[in-house]
């Protein structure tokens, strides 16, 4: 039982630097993200066949494949191709990474084994592989949010001698992004969540600096504790996130009140 009480003095030691991972990697992915996401919308309403087809084409593909294979395709595939091209070698060998991950699940030293996990190609290639997934799915969100705009305030802009460019950064894209952020919020609290996907790759997040302190002990009220408590800080970081949101939401509502 008094094992059980310095669980949570372990977590503040061994915890901090997985959950800056997780932040880290879901805010860069965020960004990458929604950077991919606002073109792709627009793509997909182009009146262009071929732009309208290269982002259709993304985004099914995205949707229709696993992201855990994903990933995969990123930290293998991408680093091949990177090592034919340019001859960079980034990664090392699927056997390698595997085994590396199985003896930190199983070895006594965790805390140490863990953190030298650690590696800057698996957090890069696990961002751009989670950055370049929700592009995907944020894309359609942010499609349907332009595709409510009252076309009769393109055809004003257009009357005004806005250019296509303009219409959409100054008219468009601003309403749009305004009436999706409930369903941007979720994608953003999934993400989060989704990050722990990237354990596979060999990234000491979260998820795998519980997993390698659940496996450590044989006491299976400690194992639930450290569940618990990455349950807790998931909880938190996700809830802080919607907080965030409401806040925003609730902003822009009174915003627009006073302008009326």
């Amino acid at each position: 039982m008094n094992a059980a009480f310095q669980v949570p003095g372990e977590a503040l030691s061994v915890l901090p630097v997985p959950i800056l991972i997780t932040v880290f990697t879901s805010l860069v992915a965020g960004v990458i993200a929604m950077l991919l996401a606002i073109p792709t919308a627009f793509a997909r309403l182009s009146r262009v066949t071929l732009i309208r087809s290269v982002a259709t084409f993304y985004v099914e593909t995205i949707r229709g494949t696993p992201l855990l294979l994903q990933l995969f395709v990123w930290y293998f595939g991408v680093s091949i191709l990177l090592s034919y091209v340019f001859g960079l070698t980034l990664v090392p060998p699927t056997y390698g990474l595997l085994n590396n991950v199985l003896t930190v699940l199983n070895s006594n030293n965790q805390t140490g084994s863990l953190f030298s996990l650690i590696n800057g190609a698996g957090i890069v290639f696990a961002t751009f592989g989670l950055g370049f997934n929700y592009g995907a799915y944020m894309s359609e969100v942010i499609r349907s949010g332009i595709e409510s705009i009252d076309p009769g305030q393109i055809e004003a802009s257009h009357t005004l001698g806005l250019s296509g460019f303009q219409t959409a950064r100054l008219i468009i894209l601003p309403q749009a992004l305004r009436i999706v952020i409930p369903p941007l919020t979720n994608n953003f609290i999934t993400l989060i969540q989704d990050s722990a996907f990237i354990s596979i790759l060999g990234v000491t997040e979260l998820s795998l600096a519980t997993q390698g302190q659940v496996q450590s002990g044989s006491n299976a009220l400690i194992r639930w504790e450290w569940f618990a408590i990455e349950l807790a800080i998931y909880f938190v970081l996700c809830y802080s996130l919607a907080l965030v949101s409401r806040w925003y939401e609730a902003r822009s509502a009174h915003t627009l009140a006073g302008a009326h």
